[in-house]
C-alpha cells in the first residue's frame, strides 16, 4: 500500500539475511559534516527517474509499474473516501452495511 498516489508500491521481497541494523546515533556521529544536508525540495524524486530507476535497477518493467501505479491510485481513493465518510459521520453506518453484505454473501455461498 503506498501512502500516496503519486508513490508506487511494487511488491518487494524482503530478504532478512540481506538487512543490515545500523544505529542513528552512530550514523549521525560518523557523517561526513562536510556535505550539507539536502532540504526537503532537494529530496523530491520526479517520478520519471523513479520509473527508470524502478526499469534498469530494479529490473520491474513497465506494465509492473503501471500496474502498481493503479493500485496505489485506487488505494488513495478509498483512503480519500474512508476520510470523507469519518468526517460527516457515516463511519459506523458503513460499517454495518458491510458486515451486513459480508453476512449476505455467506448465506447465499451456504445454499
Amino acid at each position: 500500500d503506498a501512502p500516496t498516489s503519486n508513490a508506487i508500491s511494487l511488491d518487494w521481497e524482503y530478504d532478512p539475511s540481506a538487512t543490515e541494523e545500523h544505529q542513528v546515533d552512530h550514523y549521525e556521529h560518523h557523517r561526513n559534516e562536510n556535505v550539507p544536508r539536502r532540504n526537503k525540495q532537494e529530496l523530491i524524486m520526479p517520478s520519471s527517474h523513479r520509473r527508470d530507476l524502478l526499469m534498469s535497477d530494479a529490473g520491474f518493467s513497465m506494465r509492473d509499474i503501471q500496474r502498481a501505479t493503479h493500485q496505489a491510485v485506487l488505494c488513495a481513493k478509498q483512503r480519500e473516501k474512508t476520510a470523507k465518510s469519518v468526517k460527516l459521520g457515516l463511519q459506523p453506518v458503513e460499517e454495518v452495511l458491510e458486515v451486513l453484505g459480508k453476512t449476505k454473501r455467506r448465506f447465499s455461498f451456504g445454499k
